[in-house]
């Protein structure tokens, strides 16, 4: 199992403006509209694959039990949901707020949590999009 800290400190890092990551990712996706979008990979996190990215590779989740340990991590279990409820009462195209790989990469992550987690966040969405 890889070391949570990785999504923390990428979450913690600050922007230009002063901001968090992942404020400036909260920001992004209720504003709904696409902007930098690298957040994506350690806001919305997916099982590690093979061919993609560096980054996509070192922020991957490295199966089901690092996923279960992720959504029990008290920081990264809030900081998911909190995501997660943002983009769930966000009325705007998914289109409008996520590129298509973006897109891809959330569909992954809400997937994922859905399949490890009783919290019923992620299958709001699923469903909000029609994802199965």
């Amino acid at each position: 199992m890889g070391d949570l800290q990785r999504f923390i400190t990428a979450q913690d890092g600050k922007t230009i403006h002063g901001n968090t990551l992942y404020e400036q990712a909260l920001i992004e996706i209720k504003e709904g509209k696409l902007g930098f979008e690298c957040w994506i990979r350690y806001v919305y996190p997916q099982l590690k694959r093979s061919g993609t990215s560096p980054l996509t590779q070192f922020y991957g989740i490295n199966g089901r039990e690092e996923a279960k340990a992720y959504i029990e991590h008290p920081i990264l279990r809030e900081r998911l949901i909190a995501a997660t409820q943002v983009l769930l009462d966000n009325d705007k195209p998914l289109d409008c707020i996520f590129s298509n790989l973006g897109r891809l990469k959330l569909r992954s992550c809400m997937l994922l949590f859905a399949s490890i987690s009783d919290e019923p966040i992620f299958k709001k969405v699923i469903t909000k999009y029609g994802w199965k």
